[in-house]
């Protein structure tokens, strides 16, 4: 996975807790949807915070894999969660696990979805097709069939800025990449300055399907959209 959040992750827990995600939300609607399963993977695990909300909300019940390939952000995730979360420097596209795992999750990890106008986008920090094709492939085979793929639903991607606690201000921008690697193609800035000194940067691309095409992409690999929440928050898979 070409994406890596190193650079931000000294700042990362600032920016996700002081608005961009609201947790308990998503854990919530997570939790709601995985019932009794017990054995559950999250994808893009990042400094944990999902996992210990998670764990905040339903206590011991869940035993929680997570996979990241930035190995800045799992360092924040082991101080965190310590031996509650079994914690896995990974790249889901090299990912090869047995059918182990009773659901998987991401929550603005390696798939998310957005809604844009009354559009749903299926978004990925995967950027050639043959690597969405096989990093999926791969989440299939770590799936037991009926196991549920629940990807968190965002807003839409837009600019803007809005103040930090210390003093500083988080930043983004998004734009159409300029390279034609692959089609759907974009960029995101993320910024964080002090008195206009840019005091973090981050660069990373993601790609943007239409819901139509990507639950064809999903079925070829082993996944049937089931729903989305009553609350907007979470698109449903099974594994087939």
């Amino acid at each position: 996975m070409a994406n890596s959040y190193t650079a931000l992750s000294q700042h990362y827990d600032l920016i996700m807790t002081s608005g961009y995600y609201d947790y308990g939300a998503y854990a919530r609607t997570l939790l709601a949807q995985l019932r009794d399963r017990k054995d559950v993977l999250e994808l893009g695990v990042g400094t944990g915070l999902v996992c210990e909300t998670l764990l905040e909300l339903c206590g011991a019940d869940l035993r929680i894999t997570g996979i990241d390939h930035t190995e800045s952000m799992l360092t924040q995730a082991r101080a965190r969660l310590g031996d509650r979360v079994r914690l896995i420097w990974q790249d889901v596209v090299e990912m090869t696990t047995p059918p182990t795992f009773d659901a998987a999750y991401s929550v603005g990890g390696v798939w998310y979805c957005v809604e844009d106008e009354g559009s749903t986008l299926f978004c990925s920090h995967l950027l050639a097709e043959d690597d969405e094709t096989r990093a999926l492939k791969n989440l299939a085979a770590a799936l037991r069939p009926g196991a549920p793929l629940l990807l968190a639903v965002q807003q839409a991607h837009r600019d803007y800025q809005r103040p930090l606690p210390g003093g500083l201000v988080y930043a983004q921008e998004i734009r159409a990449a300029e390279e034609a690697v692959a089609e759907n193609l974009y960029v995101k800035d993320y910024f964080v300055r002090r008195d206009d000194e840019v005091v973090a940067h981050q660069r990373c691309q993601f790609r943007a399907y239409p819901q139509n095409q990507a639950d064809r992409l999903l079925a070829q690999c082993g996944f049937r959209f089931q729903h989305t929440t009553a609350n907007g928050l979470m698109r449903s898979y099974v594994r087939l």
